[in-house]
């Protein structure tokens, strides 16, 4: 399991703040082991079909939620969840149904990961060039002469000579 953020853990600085707050602010964007079984999930088929924008986001709400309790020991419930992003989406630029997480401007060079919600709406939007690591790769079929091979072919079993044992 990752390290637990102070914020999320609800530790004396933080003594004040509902399990819900703690909740909108856990930073499941960088979590790595949040981010993993996230990705997990979608190559497993979770949001296969193209479903709704509203089910996409009752999905990964789903996994927020789970993954928080699971890590931060707390016992929010989807339902509050959902009541609780709702009422604070209009803070949200994207609409994408995702808490904003707060950037981390000391390294505004370093690439980060996204979520599925923010590569989603970049794909759609037609964005695609602030994709982190996006390659693109040309349709053209590779004009270099292959490579000519520098080790001899295997023998095939037939060929093996067969080493006698001495008796």
């Amino acid at each position: 399991m990752s390290a637990i953020p102070d914020s999320a853990t609800g530790s004396s600085s933080q003594a004040q703040s509902t399990p819900l707050e703690l909740y909108a602010s856990y930073p499941f964007a960088t979590d790595e082991t949040y981010q993993q079984g996230l990705a997990s999930l979608i190559a497993g088929g979770a949001l296969d079909g193209d479903p709704p924008p509203d089910i996409k986001d009752e999905i990964l709400r789903r996994t927020r939620v789970f993954y928080f309790n699971r890590v931060t020991g707390n016992s929010i419930l989807m339902d509050e969840a959902r009541d609780y992003e709702l009422s604070h989406r209009e803070s949200n630029d994207t609409g994408a149904g995702v808490i904003s997480q707060p950037m981390d401007e000391s390294t505004p060079d370093e690439t980060r990961v996204l979520t599925f919600a923010e590569l989603q709406e970049l794909i759609e939007t037609g964005k695609v060039d602030q994709i982190p690591n996006n390659k693109i790769i040309p349709e053209a079929i590779n004009d270099a002469t292959p490579s000519e091979s520098k080790t001899p072919a295997r023998k095939k079993p037939w060929e093996v000579e067969t080493v006698e044992m001495a008796e």
